[in-house]
């Protein structure tokens, strides 16, 4: 049976109208927008499901959806890039939707719309744990956005039969919840997130995070790496050593998405059997060019392995 890899979390379409605005809404003072076109596009763990099956990797993902028009829109999108998205269907749950309206000339954002709910059920993962006891998988993607609760002991369980099967397990962890991803292979936050993990106020500087990550290894026994934003990333591994891995710098349009094309990479790299820093190395370069694109977006396989950055 093929290896393949598996995304866990939060699922949401990205919806995106664009439009020009030439005058202020005469109802009351806002700009008035006259539509041109609209966009959906897959957001947060169905975005980094996205990123790995654009390299042509074989990708899993499952999450919650309710049966309502969001989550047709979804599985669509999902089909249309050859994601294998297995819903879990649950009551009293909204299909999360975030609807955007987007000046066209500058690419300003004007106003968002969120739908979404959060759920506090654990019946449900006992359906993904069967799920993902029924497949081969290599690598696991937690795709964390905090909007869901992350269960101790579904967790635990996880990790157990991942130690068990020898399975990667990589989470993009907010803070509230990173504690409950030790052991993992790798964790990842960005700096802000990991200044909030350790209660500290640090600058973002390569002196800063290597008198600070050293308590934070040990206590979670996970490689660490950090995505710095222009300097891009440092990681720290399980044996204490530390590297910065810089890239060069591109054309900022938006940064939308760029850590889930960012662990997306990464997942895919370890994969092909590449070493964890030259895996990051594949990361950095792209998410670099993720964010020279406009709003969520992701690479392709021919770009990131053509395109100089």
């Amino acid at each position: 049976m093929q290896e393949k890899i598996l995304v866990i979390g939060d699922v949401m379409i990205d919806k995106y109208t664009f439009g020009e605005v030439k005058r202020l809404n005469p109802e009351s003072p806002m700009p008035l927008i006259n539509v041109t076109k609209e966009e959906l596009r897959l957001g947060w763990s169905a975005n980094v499901a996205a990123n790995i099956a654009s390299l042509n990797e074989n990708c899993d993902l499952t999450w919650l959806v309710w049966n309502d028009e969001n989550a047709n829109l979804l599985e669509k999108l999902c089909n249309k890039l050859k994601i294998n998205f297995t819903w879990i269907k649950v009551n009293n749950f909204k299909t999360i939707l975030k609807h955007r309206f987007v000046e066209n000339t500058y690419h300003q954002q004007l106003l968002r719309i969120d739908y979404e709910e959060k759920i506090e059920n654990q019946k449900f993962w006992e359906k993904i744990l069967e799920k993902i006891k029924k497949e081969n998988y290599k690598i696991i993607v937690v795709s964390d956005y905090n909007k869901w609760i992350v269960f101790e002991n579904w967790i635990e369980e996880l990790k157990n039969f991942a130690k068990e099967k020898n399975i990667l397990l990589l989470a993009d962890s907010k803070p509230k919840n990173y504690e409950l991803f030790k052991d993992f292979y790798l964790v990842k936050p960005n700096f802000k997130e990991f200044c909030e993990m350790i209660w500290k106020n640090l600058e973002n500087k390569d002196e800063e995070i290597e008198k600070n990550w050293i308590d934070f290894t040990k206590k979670m026994n996970t490689n660490l790496v950090i995505t710095r934003w222009a300097k891009w990333a440092s990681l720290i591994t399980k044996d204490w050593k530390y590297f910065h891995i810089p890239t060069e710098a591109q054309k900022v349009f938006d940064v939308s998405g760029a850590w889930d094309t960012f662990i997306a990479t990464i997942a895919f790299a370890l994969k092909e059997n590449y070493d964890l820093k030259d895996a990051i190395k594949l990361a950095n370069k792209a998410s670099w060019i993720v964010v020279e694109k406009v709003w969520t977006a992701i690479v392709e396989k021919e770009e990131l392995f053509n395109k100089k950055c």
